[in-house]
């Protein structure tokens, strides 16, 4: 056995090289009879004017580098025109960028009609800096560039792509409990690792300079204080607020000096506070302040948020493979865990780790770990074990706690019905269905009361989150409810195809046409989910597996999860806008059904040969959704401006 994988390795390790050289080299290969001129040019700034060229382009080399006052290299976008046997006026090419550390990215293939005649080029630094160019090179002579991080890659993705495939014995593995334990704390470490390397890549949310960065903190200080408004903006800015006929008018506010300062804050009758859940704020900002008088890092609340979900995701499918799908492979287990974790949007966060992403991380990490804890306490319940009331008053306390993150994911709360119902039916008349209620209840009583009092002292009403009052692009107070707006988000939100491009990072923003004559607040979007993520797609296959799930009393936890994906899509389209990051808010009520259903799936066809084909879907659907969300978070991030180097060093993988 032991010869046989190592014959495996090697045969891939060789392949690995070869790609290596045929494959990602193949720009030495077609320019090995190059002619290697000299380009002569003139210049004129950052314009180079070419001349005494001969033959086809083939690739043309440009040596500069471009550096600011500070030193920092800095990428250059190239712009090329050319004259050539075809064409007697110039036309312009494609721009491409140069990333001077890379020395691979400065040779440029360039596809003419016959031989160059004339060419100008035009050199611009992403910012103020200096261009020195050393040399020009016409049909130039590419070298070869190995690259070690991507021969283990090739090597690693072969290893990984022939362990999973649907022949593999890796399926009809008989695991002892020490393997389980060790092959989940490999898993989740390997995922805290790459989140660890993501959220540190971009090191303008390692130390933001943004005032509204600050809200949190500032709510700490506040409330070390006993105050519950936050101390920003001056007592001039408050009068001139004042003094407005409507403060939440965005046109009509910038009027005010400095009011860029309280941006997304909450304004309400002269004084500021913070309408984001105050949850994050009691967990990692004021015991933070109070024990360092520091300020809590914002990207570190938003890995570790990121760690609790994968891990909560582990536990949870535990749980529900434990009550429901014991036969499943628990290499299955294992692949939809770490699919299912990385299927919400939290590569996209990680590379972003922005104040508003962390109360939606928090509420998703205490949603994953209070629906666990929850059917842990009903199998303990069912099977007459113990400690089934601690079990429910961490469930209802994690559940509960959401509300205080973001309330849309209260809506998780719902899902306890399903799973609970029919146990506290069968005991409704004992002493302990009733001690097991109140265990349930009594946290979500004592975390409404403080939200309900929290919201009191600052708005006069004991449901007012605040959010209405807030200082943002669109006058909040009027916004309202109209359904007109309900298609779009729809549409965008769950059905939009995605928008794709063969240059790195692939992912392309989608476009946005609408009939519904009103204003719709929305930011950049990648597609509907279930175009990126699609595992999703499996929800629709719900119908296959009706009976069985009927059987096992899950079919109603699997559509109620799946209802209320939608009504979340309609709460955020109508309260909030069409935003990439609020995808993150329904997800996981698409992609646990899905999982699911896919789990009943592989139960159903044990034997047959379409398990092929269900297994086939879960690694290709994985793979896409793990990939675009890396393209996306790239895409969108900010961090090809933020961390340059990084993002043009993992560039030069693809290239």
């Amino acid at each position: 056995m032991i010869r046989k994988y190592w014959g495996k390795a090697v045969i891939f390790m060789i392949l690995s090289i070869l790609l290596e050289v045929v494959v990602w080299n193949h720009r030495a290969w077609f320019s090995v009879g190059a002619s290697n001129q000299p380009l002569e040019y003139t210049r004129e700034g950052n314009s180079f004017y070419g001349t005494g060229m001969s033959g086809d382009p083939g690739y043309l080399y440009i040596g500069v580098d471009s550096y600011t006052a500070e030193g920092v290299t800095v990428p250059v976008t190239i712009s090329i025109m050319i004259q050539d046997e075809g064409n007697s006026q110039y036309y312009e090419l494609p721009q491409v960028t140069i990333y001077p550390p890379v020395e691979k990215s400065k040779y440029l293939s360039i596809h003419s009609y016959g031989a160059v005649e004339g060419m100008q080029i035009v050199l611009t630094p992403v910012s103020d800096a200096d261009i020195q160019v050393t040399e020009m090179i016409y049909d130039a002579k590419v070298p070869c560039f190995f690259s070690v991080v991507r021969i283990a890659a090739v090597f690693g993705l072969l290893c990984l792509v022939w362990c999973l495939r649907p022949s593999s014995g890796i399926y009809a593995w008989n695991w002892s409990k020490g393997q389980k334990r060790l092959a989940v704390s490999f898993l989740i470490m390997a995922n805290t690792i790459l989140f660890l390397f993501l959220v540190r890549s971009n090191p303008a949310f390692l130390n933001p300079v943004w005032p509204y960065h600050e809200q949190y903190h500032q709510l700490a200080v506040s409330l070390s204080q006993g105050k519950v408004s936050i101390d920003v903006g001056s007592r001039e800015m408050i009068t001139a607020l004042e003094a407005l006929e409507n403060p939440y008018d965005y046109c009509e506010r910038q009027s005010v000096s400095n009011v860029g300062n309280v941006w997304d804050t909450c304004y309400y009758q002269g004084k500021f506070y913070v309408y984001f859940g105050i949850v994050p704020v009691l967990v990692f900002y004021l015991p933070y302040y109070v024990i360092f008088g520091g300020t809590f890092p914002t990207w570190m609340g938003v890995f570790l948020s990121g760690v609790g979900i994968v891990s909560g995701m582990f536990y949870l499918l535990a749980q529900i493979r434990k009550r429901w799908f014991p036969q499943t492979p628990y290499s299955c287990y294992l692949l939809l865990s770490v699919i299912g974790g990385n299927s919400m949007n939290l590569f996209c966060a990680m590379l972003h780790a922005d104040f508003y992403y962390l109360p939606i991380l928090m509420a998703l990490c205490f949603s994953l770990w209070g629906l666990g804890a929850i059917l842990s306490a009903a199998d303990s319940w069912s099977r007459g074990k113990r400690h089934v009331i601690p079990k429910l008053t961490a469930g209802g306390l994690c559940l509960a706690l959401t509300a205080g993150c973001r309330p849309q994911f209260l809506v998780g709360s719902f899902l306890i019905i399903p799973i609970l119902a029919s146990l506290f039916w069968k005991d409704r008349k004992t002493k302990q269905a009733a001690k097991n209620l109140l265990a349930l209840a009594i946290p979500y009583i004592i975390v409404a009361t403080g939200l309900m009092f929290y919201n009191y002292i600052r708005f006069g009403s004991m449901f007012d989150f605040g959010a209405n009052y807030n200082l943002t692009t669109n006058d909040m107070t009027r916004r309202g409810m109209n359904p007109g707006r309900l298609p779009d988000g729809i549409f965008m939100y769950l059905f939009q195809p995605v928008s794709m491009k063969l240059s790195f990072p692939f992912a392309e923003v989608t476009s946005f046409y609408s009939d519904y004559l009103g204003n719709t607040v929305r930011d950049w979007t990648y597609g509907g989910v279930f175009w990126t993520h699609a595992i999703t797609l499996a929800v629709f296959a719900v119908g296959s597996v009706r009976k069985e799930l009927k059987q096992k009393n899950l079919y109603g936890f699997t559509c109620l999860s799946m209802g209320m994906a939608l009504v979340v899509v309609l709460a955020d389209t109508e309260m909030a806008g069409i935003l990439n990051r609020y995808c993150t808010d329904f997800l996981w009520l698409l992609v646990i059904p899905a999982i699911i259903i896919l789990l009943q799936f592989l139960e159903k066809y044990h034997n047959a040969p379409c398990r092929k084909i269900i297994l086939y879907f879960i690694l290709i659907a994985g793979a896409w959704g793990v990939f675009y969300e890396l393209a996306v978070s790239l895409r969108g991030s900010g961090v090809i401006n933020d961390n340059a180097h990084r993002y043009y060093m993992i560039k030069s993988i693809f290239q």
